[in-house]
């Protein structure tokens, strides 16, 4: 045999066995555990070594007396053992840089980085994918808290206006009696009824505040009292009767289907707010039109006026505290009507939904299990 040849048949069992150990290295370090995948690169390097020079001295390619070569398979025998190291190693030590980078980040606030997927063993990619999701938990807390602390001040705002204006209606009238600019009875009696009505809204404002913080969905499941669903329904619209009389708009009751069904107390409230809002943003001479209706699994109520309607850009907020379509926030009201009623729904195992049509009307429709 040439020498070529045989340094050829010397190399080729080495060689086959870089090209193996280095694909099992691939699989390895993306399927087991790294201390496996260590361990099993040690064994790779002692057993390429000693099965080359089994089968070389077996097939009489290795002369046991030329130590040079002897030494010269063995080196050739351990690149098997580097080369699998040198991917685990490239491998983990990238894995590694990607999620410093990534905590350093979330660090500086960059709230947006994510890891990814890795190609690295199993610790790695788990550490990788814990550190995404606890990252994506934080983005979500931090902009919850940034909306909630945006809702809170919209919040203090509208609170402040509403609290301000029948105050200072109070104290200019009350200045303007104490200072004598008014002194027959007439001028007097219609500044005290001016008073009146400033302090009716100012107390209005504090009842629903006070209601709103109170109402609590298990408080509300819990009450087991029950009414009728025509006398609620009627007994909702009588409370309007007379703010709908003052403004010249008509209301119009139709209870259907009703039989024996019953419902909680609380959805006079949900009722009353309904018409009480169709009837505000409705102008003389319009309608409210009250469609309510029972079947064995829902009852159903509709409250339709022909008022100027919302913006369909602005009809995901008519549920929002203090939220109102008239942004001059000249009618009457706290602005808290729609949202006491949605969360009472939502507490009674219901849903309450709002379409609109500009200068055409809206209409609020209120859902509940029967």
């Amino acid at each position: 045999m040439s020498e070529s040849l045989r340094l050829l048949a010397l190399l080729a069992p080495v060689t086959v066995a870089t090209v193996l150990s280095s694909v099992a290295a691939r699989t390895l370090v993306r399927r087991a555990p790294l201390s496996y995948t260590l361990v099993a690169i040690a064994v790779v390097a002692s057993s390429v070594t000693v099965v080359d020079m089994v089968l070389l001295n077996h097939f009489m390619l290795l002369n046991p007396d030329h130590w040079a070569e002897i030494t010269l398979v063995a080196l050739y025998s351990l690149t098997a053992a580097v080369a699998a190291a040198l991917i685990v190693g490239r491998t983990t030590d990238d894995a590694i840089r990607r999620l410093a980078a990534t905590a350093q980040s979330l660090g500086n606030n960059d709230l947006e980085v994510r890891t990814g997927s890795l190609n690295a063993s199993p610790e790695l990619q788990l550490l990788g994918a814990t550190l995404d999701r606890a990252a994506e938990r934080l983005e979500f807390v931090i902009e919850t808290e940034r909306r909630i602390e945006g809702q809170r001040r919209d919040l203090m705002t509208s609170i402040s206006h509403d609290l301000r204006t029948p105050l200072a209606s109070i104290r200019a009238t009350v200045e303007a009696i104490n200072d004598g600019v008014v002194g027959d009875p007439r001028t007097v009696r219609r500044y005290a009824a001016e008073m009146l009505r400033s302090i009716s809204a100012l107390v209005d404002l504090v009842d629903d505040l006070y209601e709103l913080s109170q109402l609590d969905a298990r408080s509300v499941a819990a009450d087991s009292r029950r009414l009728p669903f025509g006398e609620a329904i009627h007994r909702a619209a009588d409370l309007c009767a007379h703010d709908a009389t003052l403004r010249d708009v008509h209301v119009e009751v139709a209870v259907k289907d009703a039989g024996n069904a019953t419902c909680s107390p609380k959805l006079v409230r949900v009722v009353q707010s309904l018409i009480d809002n169709a009837v505000r943003y409705t102008p003389r001479g319009g309608r409210v039109r009250v469609y309510a209706g029972a079947d064995p699994a829902s009852l159903r109520v509709s409250v339709e006026d022909t008022g100027r309607g919302i913006d369909p850009a602005q009809l995901h907020r008519v549920f929002e505290p203090f939220w109102r379509a008239d942004e001059a926030r000249s009618t009457r009201g706290s602005g808290l009507g729609l949202a006491l009623a949605q969360r009472i729904v939502e507490a009674l195992g219901g849903r309450i939904e709002a379409t609109s049509t500009p200068e055409v009307g809206s209409r609020f429709v209120v859902v509940l299990p029967s």
